[in-house]
């Protein structure tokens, strides 16, 4: 193992974390972080990430593998426990045995860590060639159809006039088809058990909210605690129940890949016109910010310093704000989105998102220890703390209010305080996204990528004036990213390797 690198078996080594791609190890805690989302990873699976990363680009074998593991020879079976860690560590990196972006087995041999990684943790080596800049691929294939999570209403018609029966025998017949068509309108509009569900359910908040319980997901039980000041519960947003929509009518709406290409990219952003797009990508290297147009046609790339992510846009569209590693640790940076001139530090801090005037940018800083969104004005010289009890990425929205996510853990939980200040309160547990950055706020109010089970996402709506959320459609993969338009009509997101960037269209 490379005595350099810094691991609790060589404490004084002097680095800690090792980046790559989304992902940075830390290699003290034994934690894997991505894009400032912690991922729950077991310790041998770790171990055997810190071990690869030691030597990154070379064989590690099956047999050192297992000194380091087991260095004891305490196994039972070493080849179905490695086979299974290593199962492990692929899924938390979403990584292909078949197809590796990280890590690339070598049969009967061992595995080789095939990433690029931070130079800035490791120590340096011979520097590479110029990479070169792949072009981004605006795929004109045909559409892929999504059908709507709820099913469309049956089609009705006006009945056709009849002259008067000429028989008893066809005024028999006339009856019989009528009778018929009665039963069959009673069969289509009985509550199907799922609706009758939702009608229980709800009748129950209604008339007791206070014991009524609401269904989690596994992986939400292991919740840390936000911040001590959170003895005291928020106030809730609705006192009524929240519903869900059953039958909305939808349009088919269709998902089209539009970035696409062999390097990763992410955090996709409309322009406030829905003309543009700002992601993040590390096709020349490290994550730098990327402009392109709509379709993603036209990449130009914007920063060129030592990595920048999250990027957002002002509300007339001139400039971006991002965050970016410095001198004086992760901070807020603002340019131009032409590119004309070299990117402005504000403050320190993460997630940055304009306000709707665009004199404030809103951003998540640790500066007290927990995490809470504060905003600076443009020009960097007013701070002013927005919450109190936990906060992270925050978004401003039109009705007055500042929404935000309760953290930066998965389904963390969306709640909002006044522009103006006030107190918290927090959406009913119904809203939770997958991360902090599967949300936003838009014109028909908030869309999100929620999880489904088989391991399957919703895009979502949450209308906060009828407290009611719409399931919109159903996607095959579980996006870590999203935006939208500011009319809502549109949504980008992200696959969940983000290598593709793609757009859902016709949601309103």
């Amino acid at each position: 193992m490379n005595d350099d690198l810094k691991t609790p078996e060589n404490p004084n080594a002097p680095q800690r974390r090792v980046r790559f791609g989304p992902y940075e190890a830390d290699l003290r805690t034994r934690e894997l972080w991505k894009h400032g989302t912690r991922l729950r990873l077991s310790e041998q699976p770790f171990r055997i990430l810190e071990v690869l990363l030691a030597s990154p680009g070379e064989l590690v074998t099956r047999d050192t593998l297992q000194k380091q593991l087991w260095p004891d020879g305490t196994f039972t079976d070493f080849n179905h426990s490695l086979n299974a860690a290593v199962k492990k560590l692929r899924e938390a990196l979403s990584d292909s045995a078949d197809r590796p972006k990280y890590i690339e087995t070598l049969p009967r041999r061992g595995y080789r860590f095939i990433a690029s990684v931070d130079e800035s943790v490791l120590p340096p080596r011979t520097p590479p060639s110029e990479p070169r800049i792949p072009a981004v691929v605006a795929e004109p294939a045909k559409p892929v159809q999504l059908a709507p999570v709820a099913a469309h209403p049956v089609e009705t018609r006006p009945r056709e006039r009849h002259s008067p029966p000429r028989s008893r025998t066809a005024f028999a017949v006339g009856l019989l088809s009528l009778f018929v068509g009665l039963v069959a309108i009673v069969i289509i509009h009985w509550p199907k058990p799922d609706q009758q569900s939702v009608s229980h359910d709800t009748a129950t908040m209604q008339a007791n909210p206070a014991e009524t319980k609401v269904p989690k997901h596994p992986e939400r039980a292991n919740h840390e605690p936000f911040s001590k000041e959170q003895a005291q519960p928020p106030v809730a947003l609705h006192e009524a129940a929240l519903l869900r929509a059953a039958q909305p009518l939808e349009p088919v709406r269709t998902l089209r890949t539009i970035i696409s290409d062999n390097s990763n990219n992410a955090g996709p952003q409309f322009s406030p016109d829905g003309k543009r797009l700002v992601f993040m990508s590390n096709r020349s290297g490290l994550w730098q910010i990327w402009v392109s147009n709509a379709d993603g046609s036209n990449p130009v790339q914007l920063t060129f310093d030592g990595g920048a992510g999250t990027p957002r846009w002002s509300p007339d569209g001139r400039s971006i704000a991002f965050d970016s590693p410095s001198d004086q640790g992760t901070s807020i940076f603002v340019i131009p989105a032409d590119g004309s001139s070299p990117a402005r530090r504000l403050v320190r801090g993460l997630v940055p998102s304009f306000s709707r005037d665009g004199k404030w940018i809103y951003y998540a800083s640790d500066r007290h220890d927990d995490w809470q969104v504060w905003k600076v004005s443009l020009d960097g010289t007013l701070q002013k703390q927005v919450t109190s009890h936990g906060g992270f990425s925050a978004q401003e929205s039109k009705d007055g209010y500042v929404y935000y996510s309760k953290s930066r853990y998965p389904d963390p939980g969306i709640c909002r305080v006044p522009i103006g200040g006030g107190e918290e309160a927090c959406v009913l547990p119904h809203l939770r996204p997958r991360t902090w950055s599967s949300w936003a706020v838009t014109k028909s109010g908030i869309l999100f990528i929620e999880d489904l089970p088989e391991g399957k996402s919703a895009l979502s709506l949450y209308e906060p004036d009828k407290r009611q959320v719409s399931d919109l459609v159903t996607l095959q993969t579980a996006p870590f990213w999203m935006g939208a338009t500011a009319d809502g009509k549109k949504a980008i997101i992200n696959d969940a390797e983000e290598r593709q960037i793609s757009l859902v269209d016709n949601l309103r």
